[in-house]
């Protein structure tokens, strides 16, 4: 006790209560004393640092440490005062909590301030956006990492088992995770996305379903794809995992274009390519003259000389700009040209019917068929008296086929 260390305070203060409150509040006097002068001096000499992150170490700092010397004071207080066996036991397991609370807290505000600004200013300085995707996953891992070395230091101190606690919460835990399996599903394959870089915010992606857009958010559940129709599409993420990506703007900006057109039959392919060509390289702000601009004879088809051409842009959303411009030039220049674009088309012949006569059965060309009939696959024909025979008799087959092989010979 205070009183066997300072025995005079219990000879000027006899009536412990009012010795309990009188030591309580000096106790707190002296301590935000100390703390308010050892902040402005902290404060003075963190103003001189580049950074500002001590400086908010600082500030988030003091209300917990002042918050932790008046548990102390008033732990301290308690002391002077004749309590019961178990009230005082209380009273020490409620400020041993109050205290790992605050401690928590104290120890989140360093953490905060230092570890994950850190990581923030150095995130910055990379190219990569996977570690700014994934600092938010880190903030939750850390609070709850806190809050359950915390919750567990708390149940131990008011004495309770966390061995069978732990061994319950195993149980429990199992059993949650095979209900939020689909959950958990998603938020793993989230993680796995941003591991992985298959994309970030603001690349234009197709699914393997034909969706098609700007991916706006990337959550750990989900990821927020929003149409080029302004529609928000919020897609779960093991789905995407799953889903073959196709990324427009990997691994950079540019992109090819590709038109397909025909001409018809007489025109000369070389004059073709020349003539489109010549059309591509009038458009100089779109096209990437940097890059191989090609024009291909693809084809011989049903009605039409099928052509490809291709080109680059430096920025995937000049894409249509330049489709649209290009392909208008290369109409107009058909068009002028005097070349003709083929479409589907059939040949119809005209003939006069007293000329013409239609197969007849009676035709004398079906004579040596008349009165037979195939009666198996794979054999020859056989009249119809003679396959009668053929039942009552096996020799009947060897000599008819005799027969026909003699009226092939004749």
């Amino acid at each position: 006790m205070i009183s066997a260390q300072f025995p005079q305070l219990a000879n000027y203060i006899p009536n412990e209560y009012l010795r309990a409150f009188i030591l309580l509040m000096g106790l707190i006097f002296i301590f935000k004393t100390i703390i308010f002068i050892t902040g402005k001096i902290l404060l003075h000499l963190a103003s001189k640092t580049s950074s500002d992150a001590d400086d908010k170490l600082i500030l988030s700092s003091i209300t917990p440490v002042t918050f932790l010397s008046i548990l102390f004071s008033l732990n301290l207080a308690i002391k002077e005062i004749t309590l019961s066996e178990n009230i005082l036991t209380f009273s020490n397991e409620l400020i041993i909590t109050l205290v790992a609370i605050n401690f928590a807290y104290l120890l989140y505000v360093f953490l905060n301030n230092f570890v994950i600004r850190g990581i923030k200013h150095l995130a910055k300085k990379t190219k990569s956006e996977i570690d700014d995707s994934l600092i938010g996953i880190l903030q939750g891992a850390i609070k709850v990492g806190l809050f359950a070395i915390t919750l567990l230091f708390i149940l131990d101190s008011w004495g309770i088992e966390i061995g069978p606690f732990l061994a319950g919460l195993g149980i429990a835990g199992l059993a949650v995770a095979l209900a939020l399996q689909p959950i958990l599903g998603n938020i793993f394959s989230g993680i796995a996305l941003i591991l992985d870089q298959t994309f970030k915010v603001g690349d234009i992606i197709k699914l393997d379903n034909g969706l098609i857009g700007e991916v706006y958010k990337i959550g750990l559940r989900t990821t927020r794809i929003k149409t080029f129709d302004n529609e928000m599409i919020i897609v779960p993420n093991s789905k995407i995992a799953d889903s073959t990506i196709q990324n427009s703007l990997q691994p950079d900006r540019s992109i090819r274009v590709n038109m397909e057109f025909s001409v018809e039959y007489g025109n000369d392919p070389e004059y073709i390519k020349k003539i489109v060509l010549e059309e591509i390289e009038k458009v100089k702000k779109l096209v990437d003259k940097n890059k191989p601009m090609q024009v291909l004879f693809t084809g011989m088809g049903a009605s039409s000389l099928d052509f490809k051409c291709m080109f680059w842009v430096e920025e995937i959303n000049n894409k249509w700009i330049a489709h649209q411009e290009i392909i208008t030039r290369i109409y107009r220049r058909f068009y002028k040209e005097n070349i003709g674009i083929p479409f589907p088309q059939s040949t119809v012949w005209l003939r006069e019917e007293k000329n013409f006569s239609s197969p007849n059965p009676k035709d004398k060309k079906f004579d040596e068929v008349k009165e037979k009939y195939y009666s198996n696959f794979g054999k020859e024909y056989i009249e119809p008296e003679k396959e009668e025979e053929t039942k009552k008799s096996p020799n009947i087959l060897k000599k008819i086929k005799e027969e026909i092989d003699s009226r092939k010979k004749k």
